[in-house]
């Protein structure tokens, strides 16, 4: 942003409010950034974090940040709590995770900032429960009366009149914060106004909630973020968690970091926070000052695999085909790097030419959005796509076996959605034939506007999207009344699911749809990749029985029957400490491949063709 003046008088109260605190806090001029951790405390699982199947993002938004006051004359550290978590759990077995607070206190106390601003990747649970990440470190500073607080990020910029009235920090940065940040520091730190005022600073003045005016533009990337690695040991985020099943194919000792080309999304999906959050339109990274981000990454800091962090990585098609020829050159030139994008492409823009340069470009996989194969509901939430669009881009993805590709799939929308509509996304799904299929369950919030949802029947309260991570041993607690297996495909086509049931219906889809029916163990099927992925969850799910049981299944189709033991025998011990699983099992008919484990490929095939039978 420029520094020509703007008039603020209409912010009057806010640089009032600015100054009242810059006799405390401003003059040391010492500002730390936090990462929130990004577990569920409720549901922690010690054996998942030692396994490294948790996320560990590097904290994008803050080497933003601090690159954007990178000219004033500010001494500035990040802090991410939840990689220092992590590292504590993993090399400290006797560590009682309740004390988690105290590694913030141990920074706080060696660093002594006076200006502390946080944020928090999304975390699914009530955001004002005390054992919320991000709510427990604002508690936690703003009792210490010691710091001048800040809170940002689409988590905080969902609930900002809550956070302010129950006095959990002093400012609230809305929405993208390289611009506002620079003007809160400006009426803050110069008693002058240097930068345009902008719209989107929260404060409380007098017991009520008030905000700035002024500019309301999307953020221009420029530069890059090179300098602000020197607060980042990118080195050390693989060795205490992954950024998604593919960093853990990619191996979970190789290095990685991530990339960013585009903020923002052409879509405006009524589920997705993006344009909320980013507002509207794209604005594409300077491809050279983004490859050299890459190089440098690659060349000095050994990074070998990236995620992409764009919403919409293929919006500007000359800008993503530039930035693909750049990570090709790289290849050329002797460096074994890959990347993968777990944030669904928009699937119009996929194109042969694109392909062959992700391809050569070193992706081992993506996810595309089609969340719904009802034309109904895809009109409903603004999908840019249909049926028709779907199916020809899943036919072209046949001839591109190096990717693994998901679909992701979204299922009780609004807490209106009837189950004929969801049964037409699992029908779609199966039709597109990919590697995987990502089904997720309509994410509860805590903004009720936006979602619609917390008036379903039966409750609110925020679960994860993916129903097992809301549970300590990734585990279903269900209801055995509620139908479950072939059942499901019996339910009444109006019915609209209660949550309860929600979950049967996820489980159901997912179990069939990417297990008992997945292209890899069929006839003329390759299960190399598909034991990978299953490999890679398995991670993060370790007391999965089905995992174990189908990844033994791919193994027997490969030949491995030593591998294909070892994978029965785990599935086998889970079982038997488990009546909750034996009794899926049974619903599933997956007992009968217990007691007539397959051992071989042939076998394998007619097998998972006659329990698919029970589905037709």
């Amino acid at each position: 942003m420029n520094t020509n003046k703007t008039s603020h008088t209409s912010n009057n109260e806010f640089i009032a409010y600015t100054a009242s605190f810059r006799e405390k806090f401003a003059p040391a001029k010492k500002v730390l950034f936090v990462q929130a951790p990004q577990l569920l405390f409720e549901s922690i699982n010690l054996e998942v974090v030692r396994n490294r199947g948790c996320y560990a993002y590097p904290p994008t938004g803050l080497q933003w940040l601090a690159t954007a006051l990178a000219k004033r004359s500010l001494e500035i550290e990040i802090c991410d709590l939840n990689l220092l978590l992590l590292q504590k759990i993993i090399s400290d077995p006797s560590y009682d995770c309740d004390n988690w607070l105290s590694l913030l206190d141990e920074v706080l106390e060696e660093f002594q900032p006076t200006i502390v601003g946080v944020t928090c990747l999304s975390v699914y649970t009530d955001l004002f429960n005390p054992t919320h990440p991000l709510t427990a470190i604002l508690r936690n500073l703003m009792d210490a009366k010691r710091y001048l607080v800040m809170a940002g990020g689409p988590t905080v910029s969902n609930e900002i009149n809550r956070y302010l009235e129950q006095d959990l920090c002093h400012f609230v940065v809305r929405g993208e914060g390289e611009y506002r940040i620079n003007y809160l520091f400006d009426a803050l730190f110069e008693n002058q106004i240097r930068h345009t005022a902008t719209d989107g600073i929260y404060f409380k003045h007098n017991e009520t909630v008030c905000q700035t005016h002024g500019d309301n533009q999307p953020v221009t990337i420029r530069g890059n973020l090179i300098k602000s690695f020197s607060h980042i040991a990118v080195e050390d985020y693989c060795t205490a968690g992954c950024l998604n099943p593919y960093s853990r194919m990619a191996g979970q000792d190789t290095i990685y970091s991530v990339f960013q080309l585009n903020r923002g999304c052409r879509g405006n999906c009524s589920f997705c926070g993006v344009r909320p959050f980013m507002g509207k339109g794209i604005r594409s990274h300077d491809v050279g000052s983004a490859l050299e981000e890459v190089r440098y990454l690659v060349e000095e800091r050994g990074v070998r695999h990236f995620d992409v962090l764009d919403d919409d990585f293929l919006a500007v098609p000359p800008v993503t085909i530039s930035f693909l020829e750049g990570l090709s050159d790289l290849r050329k030139s002797g460096y074994d790097i890959s990347w993968s994008a777990n944030n669904g492409f928009i699937t119009h823009s996929i194109t042969r030419e694109l392909l062959d340069l992700m391809r050569n470009s070193g992706c081992n996989g993506f996810k595309i959005g089609v969340e719904s194969g009802n034309p109904v509901m895809l009109k409903r939430i603004h999908k840019p796509g249909t049926p028709a669009t779907f199916r020809k881009i899943a036919a072209m993805l046949q001839d591109y076996p190096e990717f693994f590709v998901g679909g992701n799939y979204i299922i009780g929308f609004f807490g209106e959605e009837t189950f004929a509509q969801m049964a037409e996304t699992y029908r779609l799904a199966v039709e597109l034939n990919l590697d995987w299929s990502s089904f997720s369950i309509f994410q509860v919030t805590n903004n009720s506007d936006s979602s619609g949802y917390n008036k379903h029947p039966g409750g609110s309260g925020a679960t994860d999207f993916i129903p097992t991570k809301s549970i300590a041993n990734r585990d279903l607690r269900e209801d055995q009344s509620l139908p479950l297996g072939p059942d499901v495909f019996t339910l009444p086509g109006d019915l609209v699911p209660s949550r309860e049931l929600l979950k049967n219906i996820w489980l159901t889809f997912n179990l069939v749809g990417n297990y008992i029916d997945n292209k890899h163990l069929r006839a003329g099927g390759d299960a190399t990749t598909f034991v990978c992925w299953i490999n890679a969850l398995r991670v993060s799910y370790p007391e999965n029985p089905y995992m174990a049981l189908f990844a033994g299944l791919g193994n027997v189709t490969l030949g491995n029957i030593r591998g294909a033991e070892v994978d029965l025998a785990r599935c086998s011990a889970i079982l038997a400490d488990s009546v909750s699983w034996r009794y899926r099992f049974e619903a599933f008919g997956l007992s009968r491949l217990i007691q007539n484990f397959p051992s071989s490929r042939e076998q394998v095939h007619k097998a998972l063709g006659d329990l698919l039978a029970m589905y037709k």
